[in-house]
């Protein structure tokens, strides 16, 4: 028995510069469910926002999948699933309470389900931080 297709369509933000490897945004069609791509801290032109600061890459980087999500139709308590890349995570423990106003600023009370992972390095040097998530919106 062959399964149907789902469509499926491929977003990046105008003005941003184009990826290469990857798609900021792949959204299904059925009972809509988003996958964004792992966000670093970086501005619309590819520059890396905050080098050396975990929280200032931590803000940059929810901007990121606020805006990525928004292409699809999400907001960002639509995100059912988030992985969080870190490089250090007793840096970004030790500025926990700043870590969590951030936090706090995009999803208010609502936590989807994470998962916190530390890794030796992340694909562009002085990135900190990597996020990835899935929303599914109605």
């Amino acid at each position: 028995m062959m399964e149907k297709s789902i469509a499926k369509e491929v977003l990046n933000p105008p003005g941003w510069k184009k990826p290469r490897g990857y798609a900021n945004l792949v959204k299904t069609t059925g009972g809509t469910t988003l996958f964004a791509a792992g966000q670093g801290a970086f501005d619309a032109q590819g520059h890396l926002v905050g080098e050396g600061d975990i929280c200032l890459q931590y803000d940059q980087i929810f901007k990121n999948v606020q805006e990525v999500l928004a292409l699809g139709g999400a907001q960002m308590t639509d995100i059912v699933r988030m992985t969080i890349y870190c490089t250090d995570r007793d840096a970004f423990f030790a500025r926990g309470k700043e870590c969590g106003q951030i936090f706090k600023k995009y999803f208010g009370d609502y936590c989807p389900a994470s998962t916190f992972v530390e890794i030796n390095k992340l694909f562009v040097d002085g990135m900190l931080l990597e996020i990835e998530a899935t929303a599914v919106i109605g």
